[in-house]
């Protein structure tokens, strides 16, 4: 049977083998809760996730207000260990991606372009039960 939790793991894991070497790909809600991530146990625990996450999108929020720059679209920052790319799919959910240091952000859109709608629309899916 297909849930929304198994479409929402089956498109973030093909977007994983895709990406180049992720550390993680997760969904992640206007709550600070992880949805769904890949792998299952990433190396950074799913609450630093969600919460770098959330500080990442609010950062950004902040920016383009002082800008003058309109609606988040998407956000990344880098260090010289990991970085964190973080993609809004709706006005509440966003993607969040670890990867390598030495992978640019936009090494990762042609994909995305892909991917995306297809997590917009598992998250809009109906199940119902029988």
């Amino acid at each position: 049977m297909v849930t929304r939790q198994s479409e929402l793991l089956r498109v973030l894991s093909q977007l994983a083998d895709e990406l180049p070497d992720p550390v993680w790909v997760a969904l992640v809600d206007s709550d600070g809760l992880v949805m769904a991530c890949v792998p299952a146990e990433p190396p950074v625990d799913p609450e630093g996730i969600s919460a770098m996450t959330a500080a990442l999108v609010i950062t950004g929020e902040r920016v383009l207000e002082e800008i003058e720059g309109g609606q988040i679209h998407y956000a990344s920052v880098a260090g010289s260990r990991r970085q964190l790319l973080m993609v809004l799919l709706e006005n509440d959910r966003f993607l969040s991606i670890g990867l390598g240091p030495e992978i640019p952000p936009r090494a990762t859109f042609s994909l995305l372009s892909r991917r995306v709608p297809e997590l917009i629309h598992a998250l809009q899916m109906r199940f119902t039960t029988i």
